[in-house]
């Protein structure tokens, strides 16, 4: 069993808590661009082949932040795995809403 210091604990369930938040914002913000480089290019005289590189731009932006979060989201599955495999796996920091692993003994049946 893995000795994790309680405050260190908290402490990582605040700044993975914030992270998932700030990782939440950047993805509306970049969706919010994404509307104002198209507004922008509608009502612009740019030509297509231009507007078209600019719409790219931010849809890819947007691409790698959704990845982004994807990976940061595995990261936070093996960190609660880790603490469940440590002193403190019966405390909850309340780090992330929901499970982020299903537990063994889950079973899903359909119909």
């Amino acid at each position: 069993m893995v000795h994790i210091e309680h405050e260190t604990a908290k402490q990582l369930a605040l700044d993975i808590t914030s992270t998932h938040l700030a990782i939440d914002k950047a993805l509306a913000d970049l969706a919010t661009l994404t509307y104002s480089v198209i507004d922008a290019c509608r009502h612009s005289d740019a030509s297509l082949a231009q507007s078209q590189a600019a719409i790219e731009g931010v849809a890819n932006g947007l691409t790698k932040m959704v990845d982004a979060r994807k990976g940061f989201m595995h990261a936070h599955r093996k960190i609660a795995v880790a603490q469940r495999d440590s002193n403190l796996q019966e405390i909850n920091f309340g780090c992330a809403p929901g499970p982020l692993t299903r537990p063994s003994a889950l079973r899903v049946v359909n119909g």
